[in-house]
């Protein structure tokens, strides 16, 4: 049995391993099959408490709960008439920017199943060629629906800064209430009714604005959106 053994060793020290890559040209990779993929669930809430009501207490400076857009080259300087809190002759070269400001912004969007996979996507180009490309597909399934709770805002305003910018510099001030997407005025009495001039005490208390807006239910959708590289040989590109 001992020397049985010693052959055994020598018969193992003496075998070496060898292995060479070899590339795989496109008809080879073509054969080649396989399947890879995510599923991605993304929940967002903004601004609400854990039942989906508004969070009072996160939005106690309600001018931090509030979404704006400023548009490019969109100014208002003085003119005769105006007053300091108010600027009204249109510039698009300087003067006080105009933001697009959504007050009370609040929801949850809760996209249950968004589904990631890599996929072959087929196509012929210009010369009527099949091309065969490697792509990310991302897909939506009406089976499993978008989820919108209480998704939306208040109110909505147009409000102008109480500082000077231009198309090449932006102003600003050490005073918060100066940015006009940072403004939380409120109605503090009954604003009057512009349509019967009589007053109403339905806005009392709320941030002044001229359209709210809240969406709730199940969006069910069937879509896949397809990202490769692309040259001159596809039509969209």
């Amino acid at each position: 049995m001992r020397n049985y053994g010693l052959v055994l060793l020598a018969c193992l020290a003496s075998t070496t391993l060898h292995a060479d890559l070899v590339a795989l040209d496109n008809t080879a990779l073509q054969a080649v099959e396989g399947q890879a993929g995510a599923d991605i669930s993304l929940k967002i809430t903004m601004n609400q408490k854990a039942d989906g009501s508004y969070d009072q207490s996160l939005c106690s400076d309600a001018g931090y709960c509030h979404f704006a857009i400023g548009v490019n080259n969109r100014y208002v300087q003085y003119q005769a008439g105006d007053s300091n809190d108010l600027w009204t002759k249109p510039s698009s070269e300087s003067g006080r920017k105009l933001w697009l400001v959504f007050k009370g912004t609040q929801g949850m969007l809760n996209i249950q199943r968004l589904g990631l996979d890599g996929v072959d996507l087929r196509y012929k180009d210009k010369s009527n060629m099949e091309i065969l490309k490697p792509s990310i597909q991302l897909s939506l399934t009406a089976a499993v629906p978008l989820q919108v709770r209480n998704f939306g805002f208040d109110a909505m305003s147009i409000e102008q800064d109480l500082f000077v910018s231009s198309a090449t510099q932006s102003g600003s001030s050490s005073n918060a209430a100066d940015y006009g997407y940072l403004k939380s005025t409120r109605y503090s009495g009954a604003p009057a009714d512009f349509a019967t001039g009589k007053s109403s005490a339905f806005d009392q208390g709320k941030e002044v604005g001229f359209m709210g807006l809240r969406m709730n239910g199940n969006m069910a959708i069937n879509s896949k959106v397809m990202v490769f590289g692309c040259d001159a040989g596809h039509g969209r590109c």
